[in-house]
């Protein structure tokens, strides 16, 4: 009995101590044939897609071979050396970063920059130099100065430098660190994502502070611009200012920047502006606004009618866009807050003229020529839309009593016409 029960307990151990057994060698001879049928897969695999691998890999070479070679600067100008030997440059020599062979007054490395073409006056075609276009703020390649968010940066500089044309919060900040917001960037020519655009050793916004920026983007050399201000020999003799001095009054801003602004470039007070429609037998004097702001537009309107902050200044090339009021609350009377009641008479043809007075004593009649009238809705584009030309737009809220639309009245430049 006890030899039985010995040898069932054997049986029952020897059993006990096989099982495991059993499964680890099943769980072996899986994994061998997987590891089997992995290794034939990809033996089929790399014998059937071979040349795709292949082609892959070349490809993959090839692409940094080219990457490298769009990169590579062998004079270190800031032209790569492809986009040189595209247009005939010298890739090993520095002297063609200031070069301007097409004499558009937009040197090689402002070509590049701008993506223009070095061996032609104008690039986009428009009947405007390359030049002339990037003093004046415009897009050389094409576009106008909508400026959708109206921070005072046109929509193409935003988005060919990445920042949103929808979002006016962009043009007050300074990515780049050098002292200027990207409005600034924008006016000055800069770049807004490098702190020393040109590479000449001090931030940009020292550049401004010193006046050390003549050989940077929109600060090109021209014939017709000698002081290097933005403002052409035929503005400098009509305001009066002094074509070899950026500033003519001294006061620490250059002459463009001032007019654009409203600003007397020849004394310490803004420009004395008014506007005529004779048609109408309407005369009123002209607010440069400085703020964008609804409240105080519409407090500037009881003084006149409101010039709008960041559009043209009349007589510029641009879209010069004046509002005034047709109808206000009838417990407030002055002056002005009817003003613009009878836009509706104007007709193709009809003048609408500018009067402006300076400290020095100059004057200046700009002369437009009504060429449409149209109602539209107060976000509608084409009040602010500008086709890179002397243009106006007048504008009041429409039908009376109301602000529901707006009364739109274009018109283009006559008299006298800008010259280069």
């Amino acid at each position: 009995m006890l030899e039985r029960d010995f040898y069932n307990n054997y049986q029952q151990e020897v059993e006990r101590i096989n099982q495991p057994r059993s499964w680890r060698s099943l769980i072996l001879t899986l994994a061998q044939l997987t590891g089997i049928f992995l290794t034939i897969t990809l033996i089929v695999f790399f014998v059937v897609n071979y040349q795709f691998i292949k082609s892959q890999i070349i490809d993959w070479r090839k692409g940094e071979e080219d990457y490298e070679k769009y990169i590579n600067d062998s004079d270190k100008d800031g032209m790569p050396d492809w986009w040189e030997s595209k247009y005939g440059l010298d890739h090993l020599s520095l002297l063609d970063k200031r070069k301007d062979p097409d004499k558009d007054s937009l040197v090689n490395y402002l070509e590049y920059q701008f993506g223009t073409d070095p061996t032609v006056v104008d690039s986009d075609g428009d009947g405007f130099g390359d030049g002339e276009e990037v003093r004046t703020g415009f897009n050389p390649m094409g576009e106008g100065r909508t400026d959708i968010d109206k921070d005072g940066i046109p929509d193409w500089w935003e988005q060919a430098n990445g920042l949103n044309k929808k979002n006016a919060f962009d043009g007050l900040l300074d990515a780049d660190r050098d002292g200027l917001s990207n409005k600034d960037e924008f006016f000055y020519g800069f770049d807004p994502h490098n702190s020393d655009t040109g590479a000449v050793g001090m931030t940009d916004g020292e550049k401004v502070i010193s006046g050390n920026y003549d050989f940077i983007q929109g600060k090109v050399i021209s014939p017709n611009d000698r002081d290097g201000d933005r403002l052409e020999l035929f503005y400098e003799n009509l305001f009066g200012t002094d074509p070899n001095v950026p500033d003519t009054d001294g006061d620490g801003y250059d002459d463009y920047r001032e007019i654009a602004n409203g600003y007397d470039p020849t004394g310490p007070d803004k420009i004395r502006g008014e506007v005529e429609l004779p048609t109408l037998s309407v005369r009123a004097p002209i607010v440069w606004s400085q703020s964008e702001d609804h409240l105080q537009i519409q407090k500037e309107l009881l003084q006149g009618v409101v010039h709008y902050p960041g559009t043209a200044f009349p007589g510029f090339r641009g879209n010069s866009y004046i509002t005034g009021h047709s109808s206000f609350y009838p417990w407030v009377r002055n002056d002005f807050t009817d003003i613009f009641k009878e836009l509706d008479k104007l007709k193709v043809g009809h003048e609408v003229i500018f009067h402006i007075a300076l400290a020095n004593g100059k004057t200046i009649d700009w002369v437009y020529s009504v060429i449409s009238s149209e109602v539209v809705m107060p976000d509608d584009e084409k009040l602010f839309r500008d086709f890179e030309g002397y243009e106006l737009t007048l504008v009041t809220c429409w039908p009376i009593g109301t602000d529901q639309k707006r009364l739109m009245v274009k018109a283009q430049l006559k008299s006298p016409l800008p010259k280069n």
